[in-house]
């Protein structure tokens, strides 16, 4: 199957293609959510069951329809993580999501993931910033969104779905006038 779209990583260290996830990548994805539930169980509300290839495929089906965007993180050929563009915040608001597989955390690959999701949400007509939410207790987060550039906003109490999760939801944001800058992508 072709996959119908490719973002190129421009992370200077870390090779990734992000690609929308398509039912042919169920066994990939499938074989990484479950090698890596332990690491994601303690943020991730979807994580809380194993859940089975079958299953995936058909979440894979449903969210190819909808607004959202899934993409696989894939380096050198495998698959290691997932992210995706999220409409949850409003029209001109696309929300960041990232999950990693533990033997690959700590590479720069959820930044580098985040900085390309940046540019794919900026290309799209309307967008004028971009945001990724986190529970406070999953700092491993916080770093991802500070190494990307974006800025901490606010925070708002929200009941914790997940075991890890204190119940404060950290806001992080980048808007398009600050991702154009040329001190901003000098920065980063």
């Amino acid at each position: 199957m072709v996959h119908a779209a490719r973002v190129a990583c421009q992370h200077p260290a870390v090779d990734l293609d992000l690609r929308l996830l398509a039912e042919d990548d169920a066994p990939a994805v499938q074989a990484a959510v479950v090698e890596s539930l332990d690491h994601l169980r303690p943020w991730m509300p979807w994580a809380q069951q194993e859940g089975t290839e079958d299953g995936r495929r058909a979440w894979i089906r449903q969210v190819s329809a909808d607004e959202d965007r899934h993409y696989g993180i894939w380096l050198a050929g495998r698959i290691v993580g997932g992210c995706g563009l999220h409409r949850r915040a409003g029209s001109e608001v696309l929300e960041i999501g990232y999950w990693v597989h533990p033997a690959f955390t700590r590479r720069g690959i959820a930044t580098a993931a985040v900085r390309q999701l940046c540019a794919e949400a900026f290309r799209t007509h309307g967008i004028e910033c971009v945001e990724i939410h986190h529970d406070r207790a999953n700092v491993a987060s916080g770093r991802v969104a500070a190494a990307a550039g974006f800025v901490h906003v606010g925070e708002r109490r929200r009941r914790p779905d997940a075991p890890g999760q204190e119940g404060v939801e950290l806001i992080w944001r980048l808007d398009r006038g600050r991702y154009a800058s040329a001190a901003f992508r000098a920065a980063t």
